[in-house]
């Protein structure tokens, strides 16, 4: 009998897993527009990238002589442009980063106990289309999947006193670092905390050597960019709006993504409560981890140190850094992914009790209507845009474009007339960046956002394309 209910477990788990990646994937290729903030610049910067290396690009295009965080995704777009068009190589990255995403997350929580039966194994699977997605941080997202793999690894190989592969240590370094800083200086500190807190000191050389060639990449592009001026404060605290509003973004299963969805979407109210109880629970689980009995906690206590430590830098690293927006909610996913797998190796939840099957059940249930919620708005929201980029291509004149895009471009930004919860769950919009599809089909030039491996000398503001012109 007990065999029978560990194999249903086991293949409800899988099946439910594979359900919400072929959803996710459906989602991503039945919709030509999809309703990514910041996907069109990606893309249009990927056909750049492969003008470049065709050495056909605009003059105002080119490469910048440093390294650079932030360039991962743009050049893995350029690399696929070179066999396949530009929007094809934009759903084969998407699709990549959902199957990438889904995978690390399982290989992090198992990385303590083979159990993939766990409830809290699908968990993860409400985030695959996250805010993030949304926002069109897929350079965050990329390098977040490596440092789950990494952390896996690492926890594997420390716990079950295996030897470590240097080598292999060293290129995932370099590849989180090009994709996104904030997951590779999370590497850094996770690592440093479990070899400190399991007295490993032995590492600490390898460890070192390994990441000397990343580190050099991260001291050369430090003293490019200290060469720049900026604008932005160095440092900015949390307020403890920003603080609830970023981390209820984070943790919402059901993101309202567009403003036109607003919160007069039917049910959205109900939706937003499941978005609070979601946000609360995973906002819960370091401080769990850390109250758990002295017998649990002295189990893997590296793993929960770092959780821990994750958990203090989503606070310590506050809302801006350099220009760059709420680096201390970058911390959140490791924090909780991290605190999860500890729970999973002390047997949290098992899988047979009462507990864990009223959790089985009711994720399956949260992942079965978000699925949904996701299907319906996500097609309404690409038809709508669809209508749009139709108008905007069918414009007699640039000035006319302008004039249709400019109506729909100040209802895409957070305005007064929206506020409390609205404003607290709306992520930006993709029409602002939705021209993009227009400048790649005429293969026109276009202002880009310059974070990145490119660098623009042209005129005009990414922020407003019309005002470029």
């Amino acid at each position: 009998m007990s065999v029978s209910i560990f194999d249903r477990q086991r293949i409800l788990i899988r099946s439910t897993f594979a359900a919400c990646v072929i959803s996710a994937l459906a989602l991503i290729w039945s919709h030509r527009f999809l309703p990514i903030s910041d996907y069109p610049d990606w893309v249009f910067e990927g056909s750049i990238v492969a003008q470049l290396l065709h050495g056909n690009a605009a003059a105002s295009y080119s490469f910048k002589h440093y390294p650079v965080p932030y360039s991962g995704t743009v050049a893995l777009l350029g690399v696929l442009d070179l066999v396949f068009p530009p929007e094809i190589s934009g759903k084969v990255v998407l699709s990549l980063c959902i199957i990438l995403f889904a995978l690390s997350s399982t290989y992090l929580l198992n990385s303590l106990r083979g159990d993939t039966d766990n409830p809290l194994i699908l968990l993860p699977l409400l985030f695959l289309l996250n805010t993030f997605f949304f926002w069109g941080e897929l350079f965050y997202l990329f390098g977040l999947s490596l440092f789950f793999l990494y952390a896996g690894y690492l926890f594997r190989r420390i716990y079950r006193a295996e030897p470590i592969n240097w080598w292999l240590i060293g290129v995932a370094s370099i590849a989180m670092f090009f994709f996104h800083a904030i997951p590779y200086a999370t590497a850094i500190l996770i690592t440093l905390t479990l070899i400190l807190v399991e007295s490993r000191t032995e590492l600490i050389g390898p460890f070192v050597i390994s990441f000397a060639p990343s580190i050099g990449l991260t001291i050369w592009y430090a003293l490019e960019r200290s060469s720049l001026k900026h604008l932005a404060p160095v440092w900015r605290f949390w307020s403890l709006h920003q603080l609830a509003g970023r981390s209820l973004a984070a943790f919402s299963p059901f993101p309202e993504f567009l403003p036109w969805l607003g919160i007069e979407v039917p049910l959205m109210k109900v939706f937003a409560i499941l978005n609070l109880i979601v946000a609360l629970v995973l906002t819960l689980v370091v401080p769990l981890c850390m109250l758990s009995p002295i017998r649990l906690r002295t189990r893997h206590s590296g793993v929960l140190a770092s959780a821990i430590v994750c958990g203090v830098a989503v606070i310590a690293a506050g809302y801006e850094f350099e220009g760059m927006i709420s680096p201390g909610e970058r911390f959140l996913y490791p924090a909780v992914w991290i605190g999860l797998c500890w729970l999973i190796g002390t047997r949290s939840f098992d899988r047979v009790s009462v507990g864990g099957r009223v959790l089985t059940v009711s994720l399956i249930a949260l992942l079965a209507c978000q699925i949904l919620f996701l299907q319906i708005n996500v097609g309404a929201v690409s038809n709508d845009l669809t209508a749009l980029y139709s108008r905007l291509r069918s414009a007699g004149s640039h000035a006319e474009m302008c004039a249709v895009y400019e109506i729909y471009r100040q209802q895409s930004w957070d305005r007064p007339h929206r506020s409390g919860l609205d404003v607290l769950l709306t992520n930006h919009a993709s029409v602002p960046r939705l021209p993009y599809h227009l400048y790649m089909e005429n293969k026109a030039e276009a202002p880009i956002f310059q974070m990145g491996i490119l660098t623009y000398t042209g005129l005009g503001d990414n922020e407003d394309l019309c005002k470029s012109q």
